[in-house]
């Protein structure tokens, strides 16, 4: 759950590991099961079964009419199989979940990020506040109102750091990157672009 600590000027992201994360790789991975098992190697193989044992070759042909869909069918419960594995894999490892601590001693913003498994298992930023020009919020309206919060660096290079379509966080983020702001003395900019 996304927290923000005033008291320490830290923002705690969350990661893939939420429930909303579990629905699709275990629908993905039950219909590729499904269409991988049952329907492909079933249809493709049920004619070796039905084999006689006293001849040496099939007497019907191994592939009687379902062949063609049996092999799409095997890719596309391989496809799920391995996307619903991956998505499945992301969210129990909680990838992406991470902080972005403002540090007011140092002059630096530190953002730390949880990433996949070996070489860049945790992803380190680190950015002096000399490079920061503002702190912007954003708020557009795809199909529904969204809050977007970015750091904005030397050259207009936009860093996201955080996005909801909760309306209950739109106030308490505006209030802490405004409170924020006025601690360290950043610029912070609000953008609408819902009119």
């Amino acid at each position: 759950m996304l927290e923000f600590d005033e008291n320490e000027w830290q923002i705690s992201l969350p990661g893939n590991n939420q429930l909303q994360n579990y629905f699709i790789p275990i629908i993905l991975l039950v219909a590729g099961l499904g269409a991988y098992s049952y329907t492909g190697f079933c249809s493709v193989f049920s004619d070796l079964l039905t084999i006689n044992i006293l001849h040496s070759t099939p007497t019907k042909p191994l592939l009687n009419g379902f062949g063609a869909q049996s092999f799409s069918l095997l890719s596309y419960g391989s496809g799920a199989l391995v996307l619903g594995g991956f998505l499945l894999f992301s969210a129990l490892l909680d990838i992406g979940a991470g902080s972005i601590r403002f540090d007011k001693s140092n002059q630096q913003i530190t953002l730390a990020f949880k990433g996949y498994p070996g070489k860049n298992e945790r992803i380190f930023f680190s950015y002096s506040f000399r490079e920061l020009q503002c702190i912007k919020i954003m708020y557009t309206d795809s199909p529904v109102r969204k809050q977007g919060l970015f750091l904005v660096l030397e050259g207009n290079r936009e860093i996201p750091i955080w996005s909801t379509q909760d309306p209950s966080k739109f106030i308490l983020s505006e209030s802490f990157i405004t409170n924020l702001g006025l601690e360290m003395g950043f610029n912070t900019e609000i953008v609408d672009r819902t009119k």
